[in-house]
């Protein structure tokens, strides 16, 4: 290879990402010391304000976006978002959708929330409302598409079809949290609804 492909050819490597980034995705802590812990601050800046803190063993670590350079993650923490750096962040594989275990999609006015577990139970709760369950099969990416991801869940009575888009600025509208997930929950059947709100990683 000529010198100059090659010296560019290493330049384009050293600018790539040195470990696989998916978001929103759940993280574990790592190569923290035992004692000591990963901040949390108000901008993606070593220098900036810390506002909390991850524990040196803390799994399950939601990042719902990165700064442009991929260096530092947006977690949620108490009512609001602070960013901690990814070089102590590990990625937990099969987290991500649609390979997640279990996500949960809410909104407000009124207040409702949509649990699904993939290949369980999808679970719809909501003020004044009573709360339906049905089986949910695996989540999936919509045919031929990269997004949306999609899960259908049904029952005796009660169909539930929620359709998500990857959206790095959903707001519930009523903290400060910025998710990664926005959906779409329509219900047929016993209960008939259609709701629009933010949607969470859990942990499995």
């Amino acid at each position: 290879m000529p010198r100059l492909a090659l010296s560019l050819a290493c330049g384009l490597a050293l600018s790539q990402p040195l470990f696989a980034q998916e978001f929103p995705a759940l993280y574990g802590v790592t190569g923290v010391a035992a004692g000591d812990v990963l901040n949390v601050r108000t901008a993606p800046d070593a220098a900036a304000d810390i506002i909390g803190a991850l524990a040196p063993n803390q799994q399950n670590v939601e990042v719902t976006a990165s700064n442009d350079d991929g260096s530092w993650g947006r977690v949620n923490i108490g009512e609001g978002t602070g960013w901690a750096s990814l070089s102590f962040l590990a990625l937990q594989e099969g987290s991500a959708m649609p390979d997640a275990a279990e996500v949960t999609c809410f909104g407000t006015e009124p207040f409702w929330s949509y649990h699904v577990t993939a290949g369980g139970d999808a679970t719809w709760s909501a003020i004044d409302d009573e709360v339906a369950t049905m089986l949910a099969g695996p989540f999936r990416r919509a045919d031929a598409r990269v997004e949306p991801f999609i899960s259908i869940a049904g029952g005796p009575d009660q169909q539930g079809v929620l359709v998500m888009q990857k959206d790095a600025e959903c707001s519930d509208g009523m903290s400060d949290g910025l998710w990664g997930l926005s959906g779409t929950v329509v219900l047929t059947g016993a209960l008939s609804r259609a709701v629009s709100g933010c949607c969470s990683l859990e942990p499995q």
